[in-house]
């Protein structure tokens, strides 16, 4: 029986995942702010467009940060079986 082709994924991947979602949501609070001036998701949140604009930054950069941490561990998860030439076993 051969192994499957796709990398077991982690749960390291699962938490960056759900940062990603996380940082989806705080993008769409903030964007939603800045096109309609008023706080349509969230009852009172944002307050004003300084407030919306630190939304949609702080989403972007919790999504960037949290997908590249994602192609990371399938990167790490896909290699675990096989052997590398980097590995330690490489240099005995």
């Amino acid at each position: 029986m051969s192994a499957s082709p796709l990398p077991r994924l982690t749960p390291a991947f699962w938490a960056w995942a759900a940062i990603d979602m996380i940082g989806v949501v705080v993008l769409a609070v903030g964007a939603a702010y800045l096109m309609e001036d008023r706080a349509s998701l969230l009852p009172g949140f944002p307050a004003n467009s300084m407030q919306a604009w630190i939304c949609v930054g702080g989403g972007i950069v919790a999504v960037f940060i949290a997908a590249v941490k994602m192609l990371v561990e399938v990167m790490h998860a896909a290699s675990r079986g096989k052997q590398a030439a980097n590995d330690g076993n490489f240099s005995r």
